[in-house]
């Protein structure tokens, strides 16, 4: 009978387990970007009280033998993520991004030695990198476009490499020189208004002088025409960049709707938004939570049931027990 009593344990405790993703699940049915967990169960360990034989009848001996075995419960055996894409909350904000397609955002921080001040923002000033759906994004007081949660989003340069994937050291802050001393000051195209996202991820704005801008390509921060006689190539201009992955679902979430790659990813590559299969950009919105909520209450009812009928094992193993005491009085 100890051995039923131990098989219910375990299977309370994976209905538990799987339970806490549940309500997981259902917490975040309003966090954009969110991803749905999935726990599934395995059984354990098999004692065999008999092993199988083959039939020896026409040889004058018995017939075949099946094994038979004794179960010692479940355990958790996964809990995977669903990278499934979901749909478009419209929220109004002209700078929340929607990817429609694949890819996730590229966001991080920049090193800098001893706390002295940059001049750079690419290559090897580039930090921590983090990756997500979520495209919550504005430009703060020094220019920087960044996250709701103030990390810096990174692009590469309007058409990127062509076929190639850019690497890290390709990519760039994107950035615009706020300084009251800079370039952008002097040339008088500060502040500047009517930021918009093109659907390639191509960042412009137009600037005090009535002109169409774009963000230099080289992270200067030096904003450039678009329009009239000194306007440039778009290739000059940088662009939102987006990364995917060889197994998307390798990532480890961090919180935050960040994920960071594991070493079941693989080889990450970093395209220009709208370009080499990388979903192109929808602005105005941001992307829905993966929950569903039907779904996740019909789990809940069968782990409920399931967490149940263990608990009754549980009990009935303890009045057999009780039996047993009782058989001397």
């Amino acid at each position: 009978m100890s051995r039923a009593l131990y098989t219910a344990v375990s299977g309370l405790k994976s209905h538990q387990t799987k339970m806490d993703v549940i309500g997981n699940n259902i917490a975040n049915v309003s966090t954009y970007g969110f991803k749905t967990g999935r726990a599934s169960f395995r059984d354990v360990f098999y004692q065999n009280l008999g092993s199988g034989g083959g039939s020896n009848a026409t040889f004058g001996g018995v017939g075949g033998l099946n094994p038979y075995q004794i179960g010692y419960g479940t355990q958790v055996a996964s809990i995977d993520t669903n990278h499934a894409k979901t749909g478009f909350a419209n929220t109004g904000y002209s700078n929340d991004c929607y990817i429609n397609g694949e890819g996730l955002f590229i966001v991080g921080t920049l090193n800098s030695e001893d706390g002295e001040e940059l001049d750079e923002f690419t290559g090897e000033a580039i930090g921590n990198l983090y990756y997500t759906r979520v495209g919550m994004f504005d430009f703060d007081s020094a220019g920087f476009l960044v996250d709701s949660t103030g990390q810096l989003v990174f692009g590469v340069p309007v058409g990127g490499l062509g076929d190639e994937s850019a690497n890290r050291e390709g990519l760039v802050a994107i950035r615009y020189d706020a300084s009251e001393d800079g370039d952008n000051a002097g040339e008088g195209r500060l502040p500047i208004r009517n930021i918009s996202i093109g659907t390639d991820g191509m960042i412009t704005c137009i600037g005090n002088d009535g002109i169409r801008y774009g963000l230099a390509a080289d992270g200067s921060g030096e904003l450039l025409p678009l329009e009239g006689e000194d306007r440039v190539e778009k290739e000059e201009c940088l662009a939102i960049a987006m990364a995917n992955f060889d197994n998307p679902s390798g990532l480890e979430m961090v919180g935050n709707s960040y994920y960071q790659p594991t070493g079941n990813t693989g080889e990450v590559n970093y395209y220009q938004a709208g370009t080499n299969n990388m979903g192109t950009i929808k602005t105005g919105g941001l992307e829905m939570s993966g929950t569903d909520i039907s779904q996740e209450f019909a789990d809940m009812i069968m782990t409920q049931r399931g967490f149940q009928a263990n608990s009754r094992i549980v009990s009935v193993v303890d009045s057999m027990l009780e039996e047993v005491v009782n058989l001397k009085r």
